[in-house]
Protein backbone atom coordinates (compact mmCIF):
# COMPACT_ATOMS: atom_id res chain seq x y z
CA UNK A 1 0.00 0.00 0.00
CA UNK A 2 1.11 3.37 -0.84
CA UNK A 3 2.15 5.55 2.27
CA UNK A 4 0.55 8.68 2.91
CA UNK A 5 1.58 11.16 0.53
CA UNK A 6 3.17 14.83 1.94
CA UNK A 7 0.52 17.21 2.44
CA UNK A 8 0.40 21.06 1.05
CA UNK A 9 -2.05 23.40 2.61
CA UNK A 10 -3.25 26.52 0.54
CA UNK A 11 -4.87 29.30 2.82
CA UNK A 12 -7.43 32.13 2.10
CA UNK A 13 -8.18 34.77 3.86
CA UNK A 14 -11.15 33.34 5.25
CA UNK A 15 -9.43 30.45 6.51
CA UNK A 16 -6.53 32.74 8.65
CA UNK A 17 -9.72 35.04 9.67
CA UNK A 18 -11.96 31.84 11.24
CA UNK A 19 -8.72 30.39 13.12
CA UNK A 20 -5.81 32.01 15.38
CA UNK A 21 -1.97 32.25 15.35
CA UNK A 22 -2.07 29.43 17.82
CA UNK A 23 -4.17 27.05 15.61
CA UNK A 24 -1.84 28.23 12.62
CA UNK A 25 1.19 26.56 14.39
CA UNK A 26 -1.25 23.56 14.94
CA UNK A 27 -2.09 23.90 10.70
CA UNK A 28 2.02 22.96 10.30
CA UNK A 29 1.89 19.35 11.89
CA UNK A 30 -0.21 18.23 9.16
CA UNK A 31 2.30 19.26 5.97
CA UNK A 32 4.15 22.39 4.17
CA UNK A 33 1.79 25.77 4.62
CA UNK A 34 1.71 27.88 1.30
CA UNK A 35 -0.12 31.29 0.67
CA UNK A 36 -1.01 32.40 -2.66
CA UNK A 37 1.16 35.34 -3.13
CA UNK A 38 -1.53 37.30 -4.44
CA UNK A 39 -3.24 36.86 -0.36
CA UNK A 40 0.22 37.69 1.30
CA UNK A 41 -0.36 41.17 -1.27
CA UNK A 42 -3.73 41.28 0.22
CA UNK A 43 -3.04 40.70 3.86
CA UNK A 44 -0.19 43.79 3.30
CA UNK A 45 -3.03 46.10 2.25
CA UNK A 46 -5.41 44.64 4.86
CA UNK A 47 -2.44 45.66 7.47
CA UNK A 48 -1.56 48.99 6.28
CA UNK A 49 -5.25 50.36 5.86
CA UNK A 50 -8.28 48.48 6.53
CA UNK A 51 -11.96 49.43 7.85
CA UNK A 52 -12.44 46.15 9.27
CA UNK A 53 -10.92 45.53 12.68
CA UNK A 54 -11.02 42.48 12.54
CA UNK A 55 -9.55 41.89 9.31
CA UNK A 56 -7.11 44.58 10.15
CA UNK A 57 -6.43 42.02 13.52
CA UNK A 58 -6.12 38.97 11.76
CA UNK A 59 -3.38 40.66 9.32
CA UNK A 60 -1.38 42.70 12.10
CA UNK A 61 -0.85 38.86 13.85
CA UNK A 62 -0.24 37.10 10.14
CA UNK A 63 2.46 39.42 9.67
CA UNK A 64 4.54 38.84 13.38
CA UNK A 65 3.68 34.98 12.77
CA UNK A 66 5.08 34.55 9.20
CA UNK A 67 8.52 35.29 9.96
CA UNK A 68 9.54 32.72 12.09
CA UNK A 69 6.36 30.14 10.62
CA UNK A 70 7.88 28.48 8.13
CA UNK A 71 5.34 29.26 6.20
CA UNK A 72 5.97 29.72 2.11
CA UNK A 73 4.96 32.34 -0.05
CA UNK A 74 4.31 31.28 -3.39
CA UNK A 75 2.86 32.49 -7.05
CA UNK A 76 2.72 29.29 -8.80
CA UNK A 77 -0.68 29.23 -10.08
CA UNK A 78 -2.03 27.00 -13.30
CA UNK A 79 -5.28 27.93 -15.30
CA UNK A 80 -8.76 25.85 -15.46
CA UNK A 81 -11.93 26.03 -16.65
CA UNK A 82 -13.50 25.54 -13.19
CA UNK A 83 -11.63 28.75 -12.08
CA UNK A 84 -13.45 31.25 -14.56
CA UNK A 85 -15.45 33.63 -13.73
CA UNK A 86 -18.91 33.20 -16.17
CA UNK A 87 -18.95 35.74 -18.85
CA UNK A 88 -21.57 38.70 -18.13
CA UNK A 89 -21.25 38.18 -14.39
CA UNK A 90 -19.85 41.09 -12.33
CA UNK A 91 -16.80 40.37 -10.25
CA UNK A 92 -15.95 40.81 -6.41
CA UNK A 93 -12.69 41.24 -5.22
CA UNK A 94 -13.66 38.49 -2.76
CA UNK A 95 -14.72 36.45 -5.89
CA UNK A 96 -11.33 37.15 -7.56
CA UNK A 97 -8.99 36.07 -4.20
CA UNK A 98 -10.99 33.03 -4.49
CA UNK A 99 -10.40 31.98 -7.51
CA UNK A 100 -7.05 32.83 -7.33
CA UNK A 101 -6.68 30.70 -3.86
CA UNK A 102 -7.87 27.63 -6.61
CA UNK A 103 -5.86 28.40 -9.24
CA UNK A 104 -2.79 27.99 -6.78
CA UNK A 105 -3.95 24.82 -5.60
CA UNK A 106 -4.31 23.64 -8.90
CA UNK A 107 -1.01 24.54 -9.93
CA UNK A 108 1.07 23.77 -6.99
CA UNK A 109 -0.99 19.58 -7.62
CA UNK A 110 0.31 20.19 -11.44
CA UNK A 111 3.70 20.88 -10.17
CA UNK A 112 4.00 18.30 -7.21
CA UNK A 113 2.20 15.24 -8.44
CA UNK A 114 3.75 13.44 -5.42
CA UNK A 115 2.16 15.50 -3.29
CA UNK A 116 -1.80 15.83 -1.89
CA UNK A 117 -2.27 19.48 -2.17
CA UNK A 118 -5.64 20.69 -0.21
CA UNK A 119 -7.26 23.96 0.20
CA UNK A 120 -7.99 25.47 3.29
CA UNK A 121 -11.09 27.39 3.08
CA UNK A 122 -14.49 27.92 4.30
CA UNK A 123 -16.14 29.51 1.07
CA UNK A 124 -18.17 25.94 -0.30
CA UNK A 125 -18.29 27.83 -4.20
CA UNK A 126 -14.86 26.98 -3.99
CA UNK A 127 -14.94 23.61 -2.13
CA UNK A 128 -17.03 22.67 -4.81
CA UNK A 129 -15.13 23.35 -8.02
CA UNK A 130 -12.39 21.67 -6.59
CA UNK A 131 -14.15 18.93 -6.16
CA UNK A 132 -15.43 19.06 -9.86
CA UNK A 133 -11.94 19.21 -11.16
CA UNK A 134 -10.58 15.59 -11.94
CA UNK A 135 -7.21 15.95 -10.16
CA UNK A 136 -6.07 13.15 -7.60
CA UNK A 137 -4.22 15.40 -5.47
CA UNK A 138 -6.25 18.15 -4.87
CA UNK A 139 -9.28 18.99 -3.15
CA UNK A 140 -10.51 21.43 -0.79
CA UNK A 141 -11.57 21.60 2.87
CA UNK A 142 -13.22 23.87 5.78
CA UNK A 143 -11.39 25.07 8.48
CA UNK A 144 -12.52 23.07 11.09
CA UNK A 145 -11.81 20.14 9.64
CA UNK A 146 -8.16 20.94 9.29
CA UNK A 147 -7.99 22.06 12.83
CA UNK A 148 -9.43 18.29 13.88
CA UNK A 149 -7.34 17.03 11.47
CA UNK A 150 -3.90 18.60 13.62
CA UNK A 151 -4.98 17.70 16.61
CA UNK A 152 -6.70 14.59 16.40
CA UNK A 153 -4.89 13.03 13.08
CA UNK A 154 -8.98 12.08 11.63
CA UNK A 155 -8.52 12.79 8.21
CA UNK A 156 -11.31 15.05 6.26
CA UNK A 157 -14.02 13.14 4.33
CA UNK A 158 -12.22 15.19 1.56
CA UNK A 159 -8.92 14.07 1.99
CA UNK A 160 -9.86 10.45 2.62
CA UNK A 161 -11.67 10.49 -0.75
CA UNK A 162 -8.77 11.64 -2.75
CA UNK A 163 -6.23 9.50 -1.00
CA UNK A 164 -8.07 6.46 -2.19
CA UNK A 165 -7.61 7.91 -5.82
CA UNK A 166 -4.31 8.82 -5.03
CA UNK A 167 -3.14 5.44 -4.09
CA UNK A 168 -5.43 3.51 -7.00
CA UNK A 169 -3.27 5.62 -9.72
CA UNK A 170 -0.05 5.38 -7.97
CA UNK A 171 -0.58 1.69 -7.76
CA UNK A 172 -1.44 1.64 -10.93
CA UNK A 173 1.58 3.14 -12.15
CA UNK A 174 3.76 1.25 -10.23
CA UNK A 175 2.29 -2.31 -11.27
CA UNK A 176 2.88 -0.75 -15.11
CA UNK A 177 6.32 -0.06 -13.84
CA UNK A 178 7.11 -3.44 -13.02
CA UNK A 179 5.84 -4.94 -16.15
CA UNK A 180 7.57 -3.45 -18.61
CA UNK A 181 11.26 -3.98 -16.25
CA UNK A 182 9.68 -7.54 -16.19
CA UNK A 183 8.77 -8.23 -20.37
CA UNK A 184 11.74 -5.08 -20.92
CA UNK A 185 12.82 -6.77 -24.20
CA UNK A 186 16.39 -8.34 -23.84
CA UNK A 187 19.53 -7.59 -26.55
CA UNK A 188 19.50 -10.51 -29.16
CA UNK A 189 22.04 -13.14 -28.70
CA UNK A 190 25.00 -12.97 -30.25
CA UNK A 191 25.56 -16.20 -32.54
CA UNK A 192 29.13 -17.40 -33.00
CA UNK A 193 29.42 -19.27 -35.98
CA UNK A 194 31.08 -22.72 -35.46
CA UNK A 195 34.54 -22.72 -37.10
CA UNK A 196 34.28 -24.63 -40.46
CA UNK A 197 36.93 -26.88 -41.72
CA UNK A 198 39.07 -25.89 -44.84
CA UNK A 199 37.56 -26.87 -48.45
CA UNK A 200 40.51 -28.21 -50.91
CA UNK A 201 41.29 -26.03 -53.46
CA UNK A 202 39.34 -26.93 -56.47
CA UNK A 203 40.69 -26.30 -59.76
CA UNK A 204 38.75 -24.96 -62.37
CA UNK A 205 38.90 -26.25 -66.08
CA UNK A 206 39.01 -23.83 -68.94
CA UNK A 207 35.69 -23.26 -70.79
CA UNK A 208 36.45 -25.31 -74.02
CA UNK A 209 37.46 -28.41 -72.22
CA UNK A 210 33.72 -30.15 -71.95
CA UNK A 211 32.71 -28.99 -75.71
CA UNK A 212 36.60 -30.33 -76.87
CA UNK A 213 35.41 -34.05 -75.06
CA UNK A 214 32.36 -33.70 -76.65
CA UNK A 215 33.52 -33.59 -80.14
CA UNK A 216 36.18 -36.27 -79.53
CA UNK A 217 33.46 -38.46 -77.95
CA UNK A 218 31.44 -37.94 -81.28
CA UNK A 219 34.28 -38.55 -83.45
CA UNK A 220 34.83 -41.67 -81.40
CA UNK A 221 31.56 -43.25 -81.90
CA UNK A 222 31.42 -42.32 -85.84
CA UNK A 223 34.79 -44.15 -85.87
CA UNK A 224 33.79 -47.07 -84.03
CA UNK A 225 30.68 -47.16 -86.39
CA UNK A 226 32.75 -46.94 -89.61
CA UNK A 227 34.77 -49.78 -88.46
CA UNK A 228 31.59 -52.25 -88.11
CA UNK A 229 29.81 -51.25 -91.15
CA UNK A 230 33.66 -52.13 -92.67
CA UNK A 231 33.27 -55.56 -91.27
CA UNK A 232 29.84 -56.30 -92.78
CA UNK A 233 30.57 -54.90 -95.99
CA UNK A 234 33.57 -57.31 -96.23
CA UNK A 235 31.69 -59.89 -94.62
CA UNK A 236 32.03 -63.58 -96.44
CA UNK A 237 28.39 -63.67 -96.93
CA UNK A 238 27.97 -59.99 -98.21
CA UNK A 239 30.24 -61.31 -101.13
CA UNK A 240 28.33 -64.28 -101.91
CA UNK A 241 25.53 -61.63 -102.43
CA UNK A 242 27.40 -59.16 -104.28
CA UNK A 243 30.47 -60.83 -106.56
CA UNK A 244 32.80 -58.79 -107.40
CA UNK A 245 33.15 -58.10 -111.72
CA UNK A 246 36.48 -59.11 -113.07
CA UNK A 247 36.51 -56.10 -115.25
CA UNK A 248 35.95 -58.48 -118.82
CA UNK A 249 32.63 -57.60 -120.21
CA UNK A 250 30.10 -60.80 -121.80
CA UNK A 251 29.78 -60.41 -125.44
CA UNK A 252 26.56 -62.23 -126.52
CA UNK A 253 27.23 -64.63 -129.41
CA UNK A 254 24.35 -63.84 -132.87
CA UNK A 255 23.94 -66.53 -134.69
CA UNK A 256 24.68 -66.15 -138.23
CA UNK A 257 22.43 -67.60 -140.67
CA UNK A 258 23.34 -69.90 -143.57
CA UNK A 259 23.29 -69.11 -146.64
Amino acid sequence: MTAMPPVILVFDIGALAASTPAEWREFSRVGSCCIPQLIYEEMKLLFDRSPDPDLERIAKSFNRFYASSGWKITDINAHHAAFKVPSGQASTRRARLSLAVGRCGYGLAQSYPGNLVAVVTKDRTLQQRLHDIPCVNLCGIPVDALLQWSRTGQRPLQVTHKLQQFRAVHQLATQTTVVNETYRPTSPTRITPRPTTPMQKVVSLPRWLPDLFSLLMAAGGLAVAGYFIWQIVHSPQVQELFPQSNGSQSHLEIPRSSA
